[in-house]
């Protein structure tokens, strides 16, 4: 057990798989797991803590077809309804820290700059010359201004045109008319988000709950550690879908089980007007009921120690699942005040363990808390609705003295590329594998399903924000009955 294996079988006979019609003993809810805990030390003025706030929709049963996932002709409807209408981020503010700094953000057919135009200004546009219509930018860089390269116009960092080889030859041609077309740009987090609906609610409209939750760990106090690009041969829909809940930890992630209670996972979504949010909180340092009975806190804590690279507890630690996420919660705190120099001694336990994974339709996964310091990300790629892009960010804090490091290379998984194979990735190149599989596997699976049996089945609980998406999908998309 030293290490993650791949190999469930193997995985499953140090601890014997549950045989199938077996059920689960009875299962402590989140609740009751934060309920058993106790503060760290410190002055004793707990913040609260997020979870505690429930969500107030419970989405009914109903069908979802394969069709949406596979049929070519969604594509340019969710263009025209959710692409063209909906706020999506393009950058963090770190990947273009300097005035000048640009970036370009694709979505399948459509593209756009985001520029920095001020210290803490932005401003997004079509990128698209408004001569012949060619695409001006690619990738990311630094500028005083856009110049075309294929006929020479210049336009400002704010999009504005400044000026026209042998202007003479177009004197119908002006910044009024000519300029190019700004899109809405806002910010939130340290996330940089655009709207090419010059209609468009505010931001803070769509963020909802977001802000509340995040107010006392805020995203713009974090800066990007890795960044991981994985091309997947998945509609972008179904591989998003992978992480809305935990109970595929059971099978997929079973390596995982002594230390993740995910049968415990709470889900919330809420009704907050414009704002399509909900959420996934699965304890850490929790031992999954099914192995409950077959793994020990002894063994569990130092499974967690040895894949977090935490000292071993001393033999009179104690021995229970309370004292367990107290020890490894004051051991995780220690290690990053001394990685920070911050503070951390107010925190709650949850905020060191607790995975909490929050969604903003269509795309946007942002993580609460330490317990995983990650941000994802999804988008089609191109107009095929077989292929995807998942992008992953590990996002620290930043140390109390201010300094954010620079935002480091993307590292590229390309498709039928193996995460794992890649030594920059380390361990997370082998829980990335893992869902890869299934995601992979699951595109070519709705092909291959039997006529009237081409739609998902999804629980009453643990799947019903895939129920909540496809709901606010089906109503953006006219495709209600």
């Amino acid at each position: 057990m030293d290490q993650p294996t791949s190999d469930h079988n193997a995985y499953w006979k140090l601890f014997g798989k549950p045989e199938p019609g077996s059920r689960l003993p009875e299962i402590p809810t989140l609740d009751a797991i934060l309920e058993a805990d106790a503060l760290l030390a410190g002055d004793g003025a707990e913040r609260p803590v997020p979870l505690r706030r429930k969500g107030d929709i419970h989405p009914e049963p109903r069908l979802i077809t394969y069709a949406r996932y596979i049929d070519p002709s969604f594509v340019q409807r969710e263009i025209d309804h959710i692409w063209k209408t909906h706020w999506q981020v393009a950058c963090r503010e770190e990947d273009i820290p300097e005035v000048g700094d640009w970036i370009a953000y694709d979505i399948i057919d459509k593209s756009y700059i985001v520029t920095r135009t001020g210290p803490n200004a932005f401003s997004a546009m079509h990128n698209s010359c408004r001569h012949r219509g060619r695409k001006l930018c690619h990738g990311k860089g630094h500028s005083a201004h856009f110049q075309c390269p294929f006929h020479g116009w210049v336009f400002g960092l704010d999009g504005k045109l400044e000026w026209i080889p042998f202007e003479e030859e177009f004197p119908h041609a002006n910044a009024t008319n000519h300029s190019l077309v700004p899109v809405q740009v806002a910010t939130w987090g340290g996330n940089v988000f655009i709207n090419p609906d010059p209609a468009c609610e505010p931001l803070e409209q769509t963020l909802g709950i977001l802000t509340e939750h995040f107010a006392p760990y805020p995203q713009e106090d974090r800066y990007t550690a890795m960044r991981v690009l994985v091309n997947v041969r998945c509609n972008w829909k179904a591989a998003q879908e992978a992480f809305m809940e935990a109970y595929h930890v059971v099978e997929t992630h079973a390596d995982g089980m002594p230390v993740m209670g995910s049968v415990a996972t709470q889900i919330d979504i809420w009704s907050d007007g414009k704002a399509y949010v909900s959420r996934l909180c699965t304890p850490g340092m929790s031992t999954d009921p099914y192995i409950a009975d077959r793994v020990s806190v002894q063994e569990a804590i130092a499974l967690y120690c040895n894949w977090h690279e935490l000292p071993q507890p001393p033999a009179d630690w104690g021995n229970s699942l309370p004292e367990a996420r107290r020890w490894v919660a004051n051991e995780e705190r220690k290690r990053l005040e001394a990685n920070t120099g911050r503070d951390y001694s107010a925190e709650p336990i949850s905020t060191f363990l607790d995975m909490a994974k929050y969604f903003m339709f269509p795309n946007f996964h942002p993580w609460w808390g330490e317990g995983i310091p990650w941000w994802y990300n999804f988008k089609p790629h191109g107009r095929d609705p077989d292929n995807c892009q998942m992008e992953l960010r590990v996002l620290l804090p930043i140390p109390a003295d201010g300094t954010r490091p620079a935002v480091p290379d993307a590292i590229l998984v390309d498709f039928d590329e193996k995460a794992g194979d890649n030594p920059a990735l380390g361990g997370l190149g082998h829980i990335i594998d893992q869902d890869l599989d299934n995601m992979t596997a699951v595109q070519a699976g709705f092909k291959a399903a039997a006529d009237g049996a081409d739609y998902l089945t999804t629980s009453v609980t643990q799947e019903a924000k895939i129920r909540h998406f496809h709901s606010i999908y089906d109503r953006l998309l006219g495709l209600e009955d």
